[in-house]
């Protein structure tokens, strides 16, 4: 097993290349403001966004692919069964089974459930994935409100609506932030006989009252896309202490195979196969997971600072919380609106951020109007989610950021707030 790190509570240089020996990198602080004809690439003073990997990590990691290539193995293979075998550890599971997403995993969980034609809770403020992978295996969803000032499932709203149907309950830890009210949510679907299940895309490393985020319910889904705390590219995983479940995800990731390469399906089955390449990255940064939560842990610590006493409210966890910050939540003041806010942000200072969590609830997007079959509770309004997904804003929040650019980050977002509101007066 490689040397790992607990995620904590609270070399060479690098060679330069000759002109013209490659093609020019983008700079990762350039950011489009519209990708429409007549606009222009503007330069970010902050990326919203930027990979854990630094030039020592690039060089060492080249080597590493070409060892991956000289070996032949370059789909599922021994990197992807030890990236399992080390992300089980770290976590403290029994069982994880690589896939190619974060929808995959969440999507293998259902499937391997057989959540087709029962009911499935999923919380209004959440990417259409939390949903749609249910809904692909089969099963209708009920909307839940949220709270305003967390953006979490509201356990009112979930005991309202949970039905004798309902399978499962899908607590999302958005932003990487673990919701207060999870045992609560977890007594509910108990109750119901339906399966907690955790969206855990936001929040590889968080943890609550010393229990880790993934190890909460029944099962969890992870992500390694490009933008997450651990990042690959691409790449899930999906994680129980359930042996049946563990063994039924891992056939239906293989075209219902009984085991890998025997040409025998026994059942239904898609491909939802990682790759050596992703599994590469994903034990490297696993490896250093330690040093990226407390890096993502310190800058949310100095935003916390700055933001005292400012017209900006910050989403914070409660003394026994240690969040992953994948996303550094703000609320705006009343009065300020996000779109002005942000578009004034980039024109007068030129700094952009990142994207919500989520500007849009599902249960305005437009894709139920037209499938409303899909929907096991009839469509309404959610107010909470309408309030707390239009009035925030999230923070470039990365490894490494740089204390005086949050200061000049702040400034500007105070400057902007107060122009706006005295405009509005």
């Amino acid at each position: 097993m490689i040397a790992r790190e607990r995620p904590p509570k609270g070399g060479a240089s690098p060679r330069r290349a000759s002109a013209g020996s490659r093609p020019r990198v983008p700079d990762p602080a350039v950011g489009l403001i519209n990708r429409q004809p007549g606009f222009k690439i503007v330069p970010m003073l902050i990326p919203p966004v930027k990979l854990p990997f630094s030039e020592e990590d690039i060089e060492r990691l080249g080597g590493k692919f070409k060892d991956v290539l000289r070996s032949g193995h370059i789909a599922m293979g021994p990197r992807c069964a030890a990236f399992e075998t080390e992300f089980a550890a770290w976590l403290g599971v029994d069982h994880a089974v690589g896939t190619g997403s974060g929808t995959q995993a969440l999507e293998l969980i259902c499937r391997a459930r057989d959540f087709a034609g029962a009911s499935v809770c999923v919380p209004a403020a959440t990417f259409m994935a939390t949903a749609f992978a249910p809904l692909a295996a089969g099963a209708r969803i009920v909307l839940v409100d949220c709270d305003p000032d967390t953006l979490q499932m509201d356990p009112a709203d979930l005991e309202r609506k949970i039905r004798p149907d309902t399978r499962a309950v899908v607590l999302v830890h958005l932003g990487g932030f673990v919701s207060r009210d999870w045992e609560r949510i977890r007594s509910l679907a108990a109750d119901a006989g339906a399966m907690l299940l955790e969206d855990a895309a936001h929040a590889h490393g968080a943890e609550a009252g010393g229990v880790m985020a993934g190890t909460m319910g029944d099962a969890a889904a992870f992500s390694f896309f490009a933008t997450k705390v651990l990042p690959t590219g691409e790449g899930g995983m999906a994680v129980t202490g359930d042996e049946e479940l563990a063994g039924r995800m891992l056939s239906i990731r293989q075209h219902g195979q009984s085991r890998p390469g025997s040409n025998v399906h026994e059942s239904f089955g898609l491909n939802f196969r990682p790759s050596e390449m992703h599994a590469l990255l994903g034990l490297d940064v696993l490896e250093r997971s330690s040093r990226i939560l407390e890096s993502r842990r310190r800058a949310a610590a100095v935003y916390d600072r700055l933001l005292e006493g400012s017209p900006f409210t910050a989403v914070k966890p409660p003394p026994d919380q240690s969040p992953s910050y994948y996303k550094y939540i703000v609320f705006l003041p009343d009065g300020v609106p996000r779109k002005e806010f942000k578009d004034r942000l980039m024109s007068l200072h030129r700094y952009g951020l990142a994207g919500e969590v989520y500007s849009l609830p599902l249960s305005r997007q437009p894709f139920w109007a037209g499938n409303p079959e899909f929907l096991a509770h009839p469509l309404e309004d959610l107010p909470g989610a309408d309030r707390g997904c239009s009035r925030h804003v999230c923070l470039p929040i990365w490894p490494g950021l740089d204390p005086e650019d949050q200061a000049k980050l702040v400034d500007a977002m105070s400057d902007v707030a107060g122009k706006l509101k005295s405009a509005s007066r």
